[in-house]
């Protein structure tokens, strides 16, 4: 009977690590770091294979290899100056961030949803300051 409930003490415990670690999961701080450098190849190591992406008139699902390229032409136009974290959160296996990114030609708003350390969406719009 000891053995049974030991081996049913294990097996909860075995499936119960992993859920909670994964409800704890945050955005990683490369990312953060990232944004506020306006690394576009640093943030590219991140994102998922599609990402939804939301950048002035770029609004779709694009490849990895567009989305960095739409990325990093943002941050050339866009100097970034600072990346002020005002929000993060998580739920089950997905994280995220809000923030103010300050650039040289304003502020906007900036959103980070990840799942797996990979960026899923990236939301870059004006603010109304």
């Amino acid at each position: 009977m000891k053995k049974i409930k030991l081996f049913l003490l294990s097996f909860c415990l075995f499936f119960a690590v992993p859920m909670v670690i994964s409800q704890t999961a945050e955005v990683p701080s490369e990312i953060i770091s990232a944004l506020n450098e306006g690394a576009a190849g640093q943030l590219s190591g991140y994102l998922n294979a599609n990402v939804e992406l939301v950048i002035g008139n770029q609004n779709d699902v694009f490849s990895k290899q567009q989305a960095t390229g739409i990325i990093a032409d943002f941050f050339r136009k866009n100097r970034v100056n600072s990346f002020q974290l005002l929000h993060k959160g998580n739920k089950e296996a997905a994280s995220f961030v809000i923030g103010t990114l300050k650039t040289s030609s304003g502020s906007y708003r900036l959103y980070v949803l990840t799942r797996k350390n990979e960026i899923q969406q990236l939301r870059i719009e004006p603010t109304n300051d």
